[in-house]
């Protein structure tokens, strides 16, 4: 077994993953919240395998919400590249709250990780209300535990730094399944605060690569919302080369998420 795969159960079933051509921008790799948005249909491809398809979960009033995710990149996806994704739940607190893992490959002789994932999960009615995973969620997903989690790399704290701000209005033609923003947009909405904060300073910000992120989903965004994304630099590792920022994303006085992405400038 390759050393990629030490930290990935057998038993998890391998998905493979196909990233659309708009998922890539000027340099042909993918974008980090396309990253997030293949780790989804992994999940949804596993969660439909076992009987639990999107239409069920609408039949049966209840969905999941991701509440926390972190994802660290090892390196770019390249356009056309094909990928093999793998998930399985690692933890549950008081059959409401669910950890799951995500892993992406590149399925060469020896399985190269590309990207991995530690997602944080609420399950909910689809009123939004807690509830309790019943015995046809646990007879359908079974627990893998005794895997690492996903964490973000460390660096050192930058002060004193400017803000950046930026609004722009929800489309009505953004709204996910669940009718709100999907959570892998709110990277983008990040991406962007960075992108323009590299712009300002002279920099290519097509010239981005993505390190690792993490993103703390407090409220929903749905259509219609005029949303207010601030940046600012929070630090820096290996020697300057990666750049931490830290965000809040809100509509009005709402703080919707918080999060940090840690991004390096290619040459």
């Amino acid at each position: 077994m390759s050393d990629e795969l030490k930290n990935v159960p057998p038993a998890s079933q391998p998905f493979p993953v196909t990233m659309q051509r708009h998922a890539f921008g000027p340099r042909l790799v993918a974008r980090a919240g396309d990253v997030w948005r293949a780790m989804q249909d992994v999940v949804v491809d596993q969660s439909s395998s076992v009987g639990w398809t999107p239409e069920r979960y609408v039949a049966e009033n209840t969905m999941f919400v991701v509440r926390t995710m972190t994802v660290r990149h090892e390196r770019e996806v390249r356009i056309a590249e094909p990928l093999v994704g793998r998930t399985w739940p690692s933890r549950e607190r008081r059959q409401m709250l669910f950890t799951r893992q995500v892993r992406l490959f590149a399925p060469t002789a020896e399985p190269e990780l590309i990207a991995s994932a530690t997602q944080e999960w609420a399950y909910l009615s689809r009123d939004l209300e807690p509830i309790r995973a019943g015995k046809g969620i646990y007879d359908a997903f079974s627990l893998i535990e005794g895997f690492p989690d996903v964490d973000l790399p460390s660096f050192v704290a930058d002060t004193n730094q400017p803000l950046h701000v930026f609004d722009f209005t929800t489309w009505h033609g953004w709204m996910d399944p669940h009718s709100h923003a999907n959570h892998a947009a709110y990277v983008d909405y990040c991406d962007e605060g960075v992108a323009r904060v590299v712009a300002a300073a002279g920099g290519n910000p097509q010239n981005l690569i993505p390190v690792a992120e993490t993103v703390h989903f407090r409220a929903a965004i749905g259509a219609g919302e005029l949303i207010t994304v601030e940046t600012t630099r929070a630090g820096h590792a290996h020697a300057g080369k990666h750049i931490a920022y830290k965000h809040r994303i809100l509509s009005g006085e709402k703080v919707c998420a918080t999060a940090t992405t840690i991004r390096t400038l290619v040459e």
